[in-house]
């Protein structure tokens, strides 16, 4: 049905867009009068003005359908043959889903949706309220009763099952003195990764000079032994 309603959207908008840019050609050619014959008639004036706003109402939910995730599955097929389909609808995985919550304490389902991926693979989306300790926990139990549920009631496997966290209740209290010694230790480590890293340029720098020297005295070795060849070489094509 939602399928409908945009491509119906589409055509509408489509419609009217043709309208305006028709009238504006017959403006551009002069075929209709100036812009006060427009002012003048209040009839046409009221119909440009009622089509201005159905295509800003057309556009704007044409974008918030395909740019959204409202788009929710109001049935799922679950097997077919050339003889006859079996679908489930979403009443009946949100009992799947509620039975299962009950099975697990201190997590409540407040809405369940459907829908389906690029993939055209199936996602269900729970939107949940949480008041246990370890809520990692409870949401990984929530999660493997569904796939169990779902594969051996309905026949039937998610690509992904996703929990939206609304409320959260817990009465866990952080150790405030176990954080402050471990901000200590932090501060600690960075300040020796910080004399490590400096180490060896504050330690070396005598041997990199003399290095550095020793580069230089060899480099001016070889210029001279080259030198003293030519020479040579010169003398000899005198004599």
């Amino acid at each position: 049905m939602q399928k409908i309603a945009e491509k119906v959207a589409i055509v509408a908008q489509i419609c009217i867009t043709f309208v305006f840019v028709v009238t504006t050609l017959l403006y551009l050619f002069n075929v209709i009068p100036e812009n006060a014959a427009l002012a003048n008639n209040g009839v046409l004036g009221t119909l440009v003005a009622v089509l201005a706003v159905v295509y800003l109402l057309l556009s704007g939910y044409i974008v918030y359908i395909n740019f959204s995730d409202a788009e929710s599955l109001r049935q799922v097929l679950l097997h077919c043959d050339s003889e006859s389909a079996t679908h489930a609808n979403a009443k009946v995985i949100k009992n799947i889903v509620k039975s299962c919550c009950k099975r697990v304490d201190g997590v409540r389902v407040r809405r369940v949706k459907m829908r389906t991926d690029e993939k055209h693979g199936l996602i269900v989306t729970l939107k949940v309220d949480i008041s246990t300790h370890n809520m990692s926990q409870s949401i990984d139990v929530l999660r493997c009763l569904l796939a169990d549920a779902f594969k051996n009631t309905l026949g039937l496997t998610f690509n992904s099952i996703n929990f939206v966290v609304r409320k959260l209740k817990n009465r866990y209290k952080p150790d405030i003195n176990k954080a402050e010694r471990l901000a200590k230790t932090l501060t600690q480590q960075r300040e020796i990764s910080a004399d490590i890293y400096d180490q060896p340029f504050t330690d070396n720098c005598e041997e990199c000079a003399k290095a550095d020297d020793q580069a230089s005295n060899a480099e001016q070795e070889d210029l001279d032994a080259v030198q003293d060849i030519r020479q040579q070489l010169h003398d000899n094509a005198q004599k």
